[in-house]
């Protein structure tokens, strides 16, 4: 069976990596051969971000544009089509931002990743995130 608390630790702390502009974890969460991040926005197109290096690259512009201050809320995290090595882990995303005093709810969302184990270490290769609104 999969390391199931490992693994929400891995989710729980990619949202908090964000928040603090670790991009170095953001990256570094992903496996280094065949990674993949498709997000889709409010029901549109599938936008695909594969490889590493390409997924660095959305978290480090999106930090880049950022003036306010994000929360990503992790919750409701559970697991499907689990082996020892690999699970599938479904988790909402609910995206909380500050700015000039006022807090709000940005967009809401549901991540699906294809978690695995490499060396003792539970890493994501494949990830899914459908928005229900723009970032």
């Amino acid at each position: 069976m999969a390391d199931k608390q490992a693994v929400i630790e891995l989710m729980n702390r990619a949202g908090v990596a964000y928040d603090i502009a670790d991009t170095d974890f953001l990256t570094n969460m992903f496996v280094d051969d065949g990674a993949q991040f498709h997000l889709t926005i409010a029901g549109g197109d599938v936008i695909p971000f594969d490889g590493k290096e390409a997924i660095g690259k959305l978290f480090t512009d999106s930090l880049t544009d950022q003036t306010d201050q994000r929360r990503h809320c992790i919750t409701n995290i559970y697991f499907k089509d689990e082996t020892d090595d690999a699970v599938t882990a479904i988790s909402y995303l609910v995206l909380i931002t500050v700015e000039n005093g006022e807090l709000k709810v940005l967009s809401s969302g549901m991540y699906t990743d294809v978690c695995v184990n490499v060396g003792g270490e539970w890493k994501i290769r494949n990830r899914r995130l459908d928005l229900d609104l723009p970032y």
